[in-house]
């Protein structure tokens, strides 16, 4: 693995506790606020000191307690991309950039040149960090980073703070880094539809400790996860295929057997998407429903219920190998007699999903 860290840090009543490994391309650090992500990646970094433990970045030990080794921050390797961006305000954005670059390149990413091109950057080397739009200073950002010739790359929420616009005009950057730099990312969010389209692995924190770990999707559907950080936001991320743009503005998705119509998705037919589906949004059926304005009608059967502490009930729907999730009340549970293995219908909206949770 390229990065391995196993740490402990006591920091007044917060005890972080965290042992795991993550290699090549991006691994998402996960949780709420408070949860330690930010004190994580602060001690892989060296900008705090573990209280004991060892961390290895491609073999190298950069800390290890019993060997009393903490290399340096300067001297870990470590590109690290703070969410505001914190550029040198007195210097334009190509005097930024090479800022990093003096200490040379040697592979990776190549040149000076190259980052200018990949990241979209020519026209606004002249420009102050004050004359940029957030979206423009967090590129400017990552390509600082990557022109300190990095291991690892760290970036500790990069789209906090962008609306829905500039979010978008980032990632793509984000997703070309992530297939094409052959380098570790850790990439620290709270946003469940970010983690899903931008990692393929997840560490769930909570209260310092590791929850989960393993593949993204898998993980956010997880009824555990889901209990521990919060119901609002569970959600089921399934992938489908474009199969027809209709002349209505509806885009028609294969999905494990079954058909699938959102408003218009801007991309070719035959394309994989993933879908984030919040749970609140299914609605189920013991028998196939008639005559109703939602289009999308969902066969599946039932392969997990979970009784919540309250009124409510979680309830998981295996769709052709896909996990379908959704939150009834447990009165609606005991009036339709569901059960394991039983079949029954999950359907919603069309305009259920929202723009930002198609995951192209």
């Amino acid at each position: 693995m390229s990065i391995n860290v196993n740490i402990e840090k006591t920091m007044g009543d917060f005890c972080l506790k965290t042992k795991f490994d993550a290699d090549i391309g991006i691994t998402a650090i996960f949780g709420s606020s408070g949860a330690g992500k930010s004190t994580l990646v602060n001690l892989i970094a060296g900008l705090v000191k573990p209280k004991s433990g060892h961390i290895k970045i491609f073999n190298k030990v950069v800390f290890d307690s019993k060997q009393k080794i903490n290399v340096p921050v300067h001297k870990r390797g470590i590109g690290f991309v703070f969410q505001d961006s914190r550029l040198f305000p007195h210097m334009k954005v190509e005097a930024n950039l090479k800022y990093s670059n003096r200490f040379g390149r040697r592979g990776r990413l190549s040149s000076f040149s190259e980052i200018v091109d990949i990241l979209d950057l020519g026209q606004i080397l002249q420009r102050l960090p004050g004359n940029l739009s957030g979206g423009e200073k967090q590129r400017v950002a990552i390509g600082r980073a990557l022109l300190s010739n990095p291991k690892i790359l760290i970036l500790d929420e990069p789209l906090t703070g962008l609306d829905e616009g500039l979010r978008s005009e980032v990632i793509p950057y984000l997703e070309f880094l992530r297939d094409h730099s052959k380098l570790p990312i850790l990439y620290i969010s709270h946003s469940q539809s970010e983690v899903a389209r931008l990692s393929d692995k997840i560490v769930v924190l909570e209260n310092g400790n590791i929850l989960e770990h393993g593949e993204t999707l898998q993980i956010l559907s997880s009824f555990r996860v889901a209990k521990k950080l919060g119901l609002r936001d569970l959600s089921s991320f399934i992938e489908a295929t474009v199969s027809t743009h209709a002349s209505d503005g509806i885009t028609e998705l294969d999905f494990s057997g079954s058909k699938l119509f959102l408003p218009q998705i801007d991309v070719p037919v035959g394309s994989k998407i993933y879908l984030r589906v919040l749970a609140k949004d299914v609605t189920l059926a013991i028998k196939k429903p008639e005559k109703i304005s939602a289009l999308n009608i969902i066969k599946g059967k039932v392969d997990e219920i979970v009784m919540g502490n309250g009124p409510g009930a979680l309830i998981s729907l295996n769709v052709g190998g896909h996990r379908l999730v959704t939150r009834i009340t447990q009165r609606s549970l005991i009036a339709m007699n569901l059960k394991l293995g039983q079949t029954c219908f999950a359907f919603l909206k069309t305009v259920s999903v929202a723009t930002s949770d198609i995951i192209i």
